[in-house]
């Protein structure tokens, strides 16, 4: 059986080209030890399409690839494997029965520009409340919402809403709730009755998700 050992965290701000990945190899739960015969190619993939791969190269029984061959990567979560290729073949992938899991973090470049403004829930429902009464009454023209992000804090920072408004009047509306001490996870929707809620994620759906 074939496993992969990451030896660095597997995470990096996009577009930062900084760090370098190094892997242990494993076989039967005992390490094993790259040979030059083969090439090595990290495989990043989202759950249905191949998305990149990158050389990876030998260094002192490890394989590494560093984080600049990997700038254009957009932000998100990667299916990471490692193809162990003779011939253009592969010989070999690890891990065999698993993949793993690569992040790679929004920076401030991905968010729309404009102005940024971040409230807690209370002052998110009083600016929308003082906004629908404006739109009501004919005084403000309606904006252009669109759904952000949901992020989790940790359990003693308070939940709160980030909204970002760009030149063409579009805002943004991204969610920071805080995770439950015991590490459960709170995202907020709308009810049928209309008015905003939290609620806990479901563990199995959560899990089946990441």
């Amino acid at each position: 059986m074939n496993d992969l050992k990451a030896l660095s965290e597997l995470k990096q701000k996009r577009t930062e080209g900084v760090q370098t990945y190094l892997f242990q190899l494993m076989q039967n739960n005992r390490p094993a030890f790259p040979e030059d015969k083969y090439r090595y190619v990290a495989s990043f993939a989202t759950s249905d399409s191949l998305v990149k791969q990158v050389d990876m190269k030998i260094n002192q029984g490890l394989i590494e690839f560093d984080s600049d061959q990997i700038l254009d990567l957009p932000a998100g979560v990667y299916r990471l494997e490692i193809y162990e290729m003779i011939n253009d073949a592969i010989h070999a992938i690890f891990p065999s029965d698993r993949d793993l899991k690569f992040n790679v973090l929004y920076n401030t470049l991905d968010l729309p520009t404009g102005k940024v403004s971040s409230l807690t829930l209370d002052e998110f429902k009083k600016q929308f409340t003082d906004l629908a009464k404006r739109i009501s009454t004919g005084t403000f023209e309606s904006p252009k919402f669109k759904a952000g992000e949901v992020t989790t804090v940790d359990p003693d920072q308070p939940a709160s809403v980030e909204m970002v408004t760009a030149d063409d009047g579009t805002v943004t509306i991204n969610y920071h709730i805080p995770r439950g001490r015991d590490g459960d996870s709170w995202k907020p929707y709308i009810a049928t009755d209309g008015h905003w809620h939290i609620k806990l994620l479901d563990k199995t759906t959560e899990s089946e998700e990441n």
